[in-house]
């Protein structure tokens, strides 16, 4: 090699240094570099290829069209680059066309090549090769040459790769003492404001910034609002702070999910920022708060300095964003609970009956102050305590039942609510007094219960006045039972004359006078019955019962007061087995709802008819009268309750009889219920037992 071929590669060496030298990342050492190898080696074409793993990847390539289109060469495809990598040696091929070359544009064109393994410390890195179109030898101060280029360039790539994992590492260190700036900044998340406010102070800080404030969307009026404490704004601007969703910058970064960075500010965000009366804005860094898939509002900086936000800032706020929108989320949803817990506490305050929530267990775990005055226990001494140990619930006989056998114990197994007069509790004192009880479950969100709501009322006030209205009425109706029986005796002996003729005018007012004397007897009767039925002085005398005779011989007795109203009593008598009950109740039953038929109905008929269904009997009667709304049909077998309207003004009634049938009937072991539908008519259903011993009635 003579002086001049030896002074141009020591050129070209120091031209590749350097390249090498100033390219800030490989991206922009790959072309640049090739370049140089091809002019100083005198050759067609070049290209430089990196190992990856298990692949060969091209970085870079000259004079080589679409090569970099080809996908990357795999070991097991072998070829000679893999050679190369494999052996650490290179590679000289004087005629290409007699090799397995992995490239097709390179088989096809080229006829010699070097290809030289990129080495550091013995560690094979990538291969670069060169190709030339015409045959060449290629001497062995090409290859000293060629190698001490890859060896250059090798080194070049290991320094920019090492540069880059120590920014790497920088950034990762600088993101690291962020997060730890934001976890040491945060003091509770019990507590939002000094927790939001901590944030934005540590981030305002961290980038350089002048202003911090999150901005929350609001559901209801689909606004990003600011959110209170901010970093450098008074109360009035953070409120004025209110984006729509789509506007200005923050608005691009909530609707996106990115983080976005403005060192000029746009049209739309300045008007923003002057709704606010924010001035001096000169750079913006906006970043959302993402919990899952769900953007709470987004986290902004400001900045009074041109410029003030670069391409890495993007990344760092996007970082701690996401762990702020964690907080954020975190104390909005306590701060939630907790405004849901004080409505709570102010309701349960604020009802004058006592209530009581317990869990699966029937553990306590709430209770009101109006249960404190009822009890004498105080929240704290019941609190995690067993309900059985503490209030315990007590039967009519003032007996305790077991927890397993409870009200709540039912409750907590079906779901049903329960309501009760029946029971007593346990008073601090240890005095047991009678309440009202109901008991409803309470559900989680996976629709499983989970517990109980208990309210309970005193109502030993209402037992002392139901008792002592009780004795007031057996005393006042057996007091006009006399005067009652003798008025109407006088009065059947006037009209069937007696005592002397009467006008046609007289006696008229007389049979009105028999009538009302009626109806005051049968009040006087309701109220002995009612009277007997809640003293539990009515004894059933269970006898098997002809239902279907006893229905035909009620029907007989009311046709003719049917008949005055132009009304027809049909009764489908069918073969049914007798019912277990008392004969002189059930009568009373079927006068009830039979003359309750006549009574409101207007015109049409009366249909009365019954059937065996399994083990019992159901019995209807079913009229074509005035009807009954839903509304009053869940009142009607309430003691005293009478249907109020227009159609029922001019009915006399006490409200007793359905109550009294219904008492009857439980009494029998049986029920009752209605369908009605106003204006069509209404169809009453009674159930009865089968007697155990029963024949057929064959009619």
């Amino acid at each position: 090699m003579d002086n001049n071929q030896a002074q141009s590669n020591l050129e070209a060496l120091y031209s590749i240094s350097q390249i090498a030298s100033s390219a800030e990342d490989l991206p922009n050492l790959w072309g640049p570099l090739l370049d140089e190898v091809l002019t100083a080696l005198k050759v067609d074409a070049g290209s430089l290829m990196i190992l990856e793993g298990d692949f060969l990847v091209r970085k870079a390539a000259r004079g080589l069209s679409d090569i970099l289109k080809e996908p990357p060469i795999p070991s097991a495809s072998g070829g000679i680059s893999w050679r190369v990598v494999k052996s650490r040696r290179p590679a000289v091929i004087t005629n290409l066309k007699a090799e397995k070359v992995a490239s097709q544009v390179v088989q096809g064109n080229f006829h010699s090549l070097i290809a030289m393994p990129m080495m550091i410390h013995d560690q094979v890195i990538g291969v670069m090769s060169v190709f030339t179109y015409e045959e060449r030898q290629f001497s062995q101060t090409d290859l000293n040459f060629f190698g001490a280029i890859t060896n250059q360039a090798a080194l070049a790539v290991i320094s920019i790769q090492s540069a880059n994992l120590l920014r790497e590492n920088r950034d990762r260190l600088a993101e690291l003492e962020a997060l730890n700036q934001i976890s040491q900044s945060i003091t509770t998340l019990f507590d939002f404001e000094g927790t939001l406010y901590s944030i934005l102070v540590a981030i305002v800080k961290m980038f350089r910034g002048d202003i911090g404030l999150v901005a929350l969307f609001n559901h209801e009026n689909y606004l990003l609002c600011g959110e209170s404490p901010a970093f450098g704004l008074n109360s009035q601007q953070i409120s004025d702070f209110r984006v729509r969703n789509d506007e200005g910058v923050m608005g691009q970064a909530f609707c996106k999910g990115i983080p976005v960075m403005e060192n000029k500010i746009d049209p739309e965000t300045s008007a923003v920022l002057k709704r606010a009366k924010i001035n001096g804005i000169k750079s913006i860094l906006v970043a959302p708060l993402r919990v899952k898939s769900q953007t709470l509002g987004v986290i902004q900086i400001f900045s009074q300095r041109e410029n003030n936000f670069n391409s890495t800032d993007l990344r760092l706020v996007s970082i701690l964003a996401s762990q702020a929108a964690i907080i954020v989320n975190s104390s909005t949803m306590y701060r939630q609970i907790e405004e849901e817990r004080k409505k709570d506490e102010a309701l349960l305050t604020s009802i004058g009956d006592g209530v009581l929530a317990i869990d699966k267990t029937q553990k306590i775990i709430r209770f009101n102050k109006s249960g404190e005055e009822i009890t004498g226990f105080l929240r704290e001494e019941l609190f995690s305590k067993y309900f059985e140990e503490t209030l315990g619930l007590f039967n009519k006989e003032k007996k305790l039942v077991s927890a397993k056998d409870s009200l709540l114990s039912k409750v907590l197994k079906t779901g049903e609510p329960i309501v009760s007069k029946e029971y007593f509790l346990r008073k601090r004192s240890g005095a047991l007094f009678p309440v009202y009880l109901s008991v409803a479950a309470v559900y989680d969100v996976g629709d499983k219960i989970v517990g109980a709501i208990v309210t309970f009322r005193d109502i030993t006030s209402e037992i002392e006045v139901e008792q002592i209205k009780e004795e007031l009425i057996s005393l006042s109706t057996h007091e006009l039972r006399a005067p009652i029986t003798a008025i109407k005796g006088y009065l059947d002996m006037i009209l069937e004359g007696d005592t002397g003729g009467v006008s046609g005018e007289t006696k008229e007012t007389i049979e009105e006078v028999v009538v009302i004397n009626q109806r005051l007897a049968d009040l006087v009767d309701d109220l002995l019955n009612v009277n007997r039925i809640e003293q539990g002085r009515v004894k059933i005398n269970f006898e098997a019962v002809d239902l279907s005779m006893l229905i035909t011989q009620t029907v007989r007795e009311y046709q003719s007061q049917a008949h005055k109203k132009n009304l027809i009593i049909n009764f489908d008598d069918k073969a049914i087995p007798e019912v277990k009950a008392d004969s002189k109740r059930l009568r009373q039953v079927l006068n009830n709802l039979i003359s309750n038929a006549i009574k409101y109905t207007k015109q049409g008929s009366i249909d009365v008819s019954c059937q065996k269904n399994e083990n019992e009997i159901i019995g209807q009667v079913k009229d074509t009268g005035i009807g009954i709304s839903k509304a009053d049909q869940k009142r009607l077998f309430e003691k005293f309750y009478r249907v109020r309207n227009p159609e029922t003004i001019e009915i006399t009634g006490t409200g007793l009889g359905l109550w009294i049938t219904r008492k009857l009937l439980e009494m029998m072991n049986g029920k009752i219920w209605l369908e009605s539908e106003e204006g069509k008519g209404t169809t009453f259903y009674f159930s009865l037992p089968v007697y155990s011993n029963h024949h057929m009635s064959m009619k």
